[in-house]
C-alpha cells in the first residue's frame, strides 16, 4: 500500500539522498547502511509499518530497490492508542465505528500503526474503506464501507450532506446565545453548523452539534469563531484539558430505503473534566424525533 506523505511538520528519524553506491538496493538494506545505529530489522519494521516514504511516497515493501539520488524519509513509529474502535453497527456494506480519542483515521506520516486503517486491516475480516474523518483527538462515530461500491455511494451521500452527524462538545468560556446557528465559509468553501447549549456554568457550556457540512475541523474552527472554542483545542484558543472534548455522538441516514441511526454515549473518562467544568451532558433526544 503506498500513499502521498505531508512532509511540513514534524521532523523525521531521518532524511537523505541515496548514495550511488546504495543504487538498486534494498529499501531495508539501504535504510541501514545511511541512517547510524538503524538496524535491518528496525528498519524493515519502520517500513512495513508505512513509516518510510520514497520521494514523499509510502514505501512499504522492504524488497523495492531504491535508485540513486531518490530522497528517503523515515518516522518513528507513533505512539499505539490503547483503545481500540468499538463495532457499533456492522451490516454486509459498511460498519459504524466509536472510534477512540488519539487515534488517527488514516496513515500518518509514522504509519498505519494506531490508525483505524491499520486497526482495519489486522481486526476486521475482509478490512474496510474510510469514507470520512474525524480529527485524530476527537472521538466516536465513523463510518467504513465494506467494499467499493458501498464506498461509493456513501461517499456521494456524505458529500450531498445526505448523512446527518451529531457532535457533543464542551467549550469554554460558555457562548451568550443558547442556540444558534454558524455560516462562516472555511478554505473558500460554504461551511455551516447548528449549536443548542445543554447545559452551562460560569465557566463552560455543554453543546449539541449538527454538521450541516463537512470541512477541516469545522465545529473547531466555528466555535473558536465564536469566542468559545472546545475544550482541549488549545490551538483554538481553548483552554486546557486531559482531552479534547469533542464527540461525534449520532449519525443519521437512509440505506437503501430503510432508516439507519447510531449511537455513541459520551466516554466516561470525559466525567473529571465535566465535574471540573461544572457542566453536564444529559440524555440527548434521537435525532429521528422517535424519542
Amino acid at each position: 500500500m503506498s500513499g502521498s506523505g505531508d512532509f511540513t511538520t514534524r521532523e523525521p528519524l531521518a532524511r537523505f539522498r541515496v548514495p550511488e553506491s546504495l543504487d538498486g538496493e534494498r529499501l531495508d538494506r539501504a535504510l541501514a547502511a545511511a541512517v547510524p545505529g538503524l538496524s535491518r530489522g528496525r528498519a524493515r519494521k519502520l517500513a512495513e509499518a508505512g513509516s518510510v516514504f520514497v520521494d514523499r511516497v509510502r514505501v512499504r515493501i522492504c524488497s523495492r530497490a531504491v535508485r540513486a539520488s531518490q530522497e528517503i524519509v523515515c518516522y518513528e513509529l507513533a505512539p499505539v492508542v490503547s483503545e481500540t474502535p468499538a463495532v457499533v453497527l456492522e451490516t454486509g456494506d459498511f460498519i459504524i465505528l466509536d472510534k477512540p480519542a488519539g487515534m488517527p483515521v488514516e496513515p500518518t506520516r509514522s504509519g498505519v500503526s494506531g490508525t483505524v486503517s491499520g486497526w482495519l486491516e489486522k481486526g476486521i475480516p475482509g478490512g474496510g474503506l474510510i469514507t470520512h474523518r474525524l480529527d485524530a483527538a476527537t472521538s466516536g462515530l465513523l463510518v467504513v464501507a465494506r467494499h467499493q461500491k458501498a464506498q461509493a455511494v456513501l461517499n456521494r451521500m456524505f458529500g450531498s450532506h445526505e448523512i446527518r452527524r451529531y457532535y457533543v462538545g464542551v467549550v469554554s468560556p460558555p457562548p451568550a446565545w443558547s442556540l444558534k446557528t454558524v455560516e462562516m465559509p472555511l478554505d473558500g468553501r460554504p461551511a455551516v453548523t447548528h449549536a443548542r447549549v445543554l447545559s452551562r456554568s460560569p465557566r463552560a457550556a455543554a453543546l449539541v452539534l449538527e454538521l450541516e457540512t463537512g470541512r477541516t475541523r469545522q465545529i473547531r474552527r466555528h466555535l473558536a469563531s465564536e469566542g468559545s472554542p472546545v475544550a482541549g483545542d488549545t490551538a483554538g484558543g481553548g483552554v486546557k484539558a486531559a482531552r479534547l472534548l469533542l464527540h461525534a455522538c449520532w449519525i443519521r441516514f437512509e440505506w437503501e430505503g430503510r432508516p439507519v441511526l447510531a449511537h455513541a454515549p459520551v466516554p466516561a473518562a470525559w466525567k473529571p473534566e465535566l465535574d471540573r467544568f461544572d457542566v453536564t451532558v444529559p440524555p440527548l433526544e434521537r435525532p429521528d424525533g422517535s424519542g
